[in-house]
């Protein structure tokens, strides 16, 4: 497989980078924005690794990297990608404010920096297995999405609208013998979320019954592209 992870070099992202990179036929390539050091240390790890420097709230950048993928011959596309808001608060978290509070250029904003680089990436990803007529692509959502939290009204918005993108592509590419599948995880133990508050982790943990941590998910993945037929179109509940 020729594999695109967005958003390729911390927490989930570098999981699935180093679980896709420890089968050598796979040749993997991710994007990156400030981990630069982190990107580095996976390439010097993996041979079969490609690292793609692009700050997707860039549009020169984003523009040049979009041109750039019909080049790459992916066969599989994971869409990992997503900026959380930064919150001194509650660092580490998706948590922001009560819906009530948030100004709407918030929200349009977070769409911007967070939905449209997806949305950019995937058309062109489309176009290219249209050609090629075969093609997968995994989406990265949140078990949050069944039971949302306070304060998440941003992440969940957004995650949302991907969901309903990655069944339309289902639906207008299966003739191309393409598939678009969604993995929910529940909570992870990132580097990011070992930053909030201990109480929270707690809560999380009450609800979920247990911490998954990015190695579990990406173990998940894996086992689904070794194991899927082609004919899969479905959210998978973590």
């Amino acid at each position: 497989m020729n594999v695109l992870v967005t958003g390729g070099s911390s927490g989930l992202g570098k999981s699935i980078v180093q679980k896709l990179c420890s089968e050598k036929e796979n040749h993997v390539y991710f994007t990156y924005n400030n981990s630069i050091k982190s990107a580095k240390n996976i390439c010097s790890k993996f041979s079969n690794t490609t690292a793609i420097k692009c700050n997707f709230s860039n549009n020169l950048e984003l523009h040049t990297f979009l041109k750039n993928i019909k080049s790459l011959e992916i066969t599989t596309l994971i869409n990992n990608f997503y900026s959380w808001p930064k919150n001194p608060l509650m660092p580490g978290t998706f948590l922001t404010k009560n819906f009530h509070k948030i100004d709407e250029d918030i929200f349009i904003d977070e769409f911007k920096k967070n939905i449209m680089p997806t949305i950019l990436i995937t058309q062109e990803v489309i176009s290219n297995f249209r050609k090629r007529k075969s093609g997968k692509i995994i989406t990265i959502l949140s078990s949050f999405l069944d039971s949302p939290t306070i304060g998440s009204s941003i992440y969940i918005s957004n995650k949302n609208y991907l969901k309903g993108l990655a069944r339309v592509w289902s639906v207008e590419n299966i003739k191309f013998n393409i598939t678009s599948n969604t993995i929910s995880p529940s909570f992870m133990l990132t580097p990011q979320t070992l930053k909030m508050d201990e109480r929270m982790i707690d809560q999380f943990q009450k609800n979920s019954n247990e911490l998954l941590t990015v190695e579990n998910v990406s173990d998940k993945i894996l086992n689904f592209l070794n194991d899927t037929d082609g004919k899969y179109d479905h959210d998978i509940q973590l």
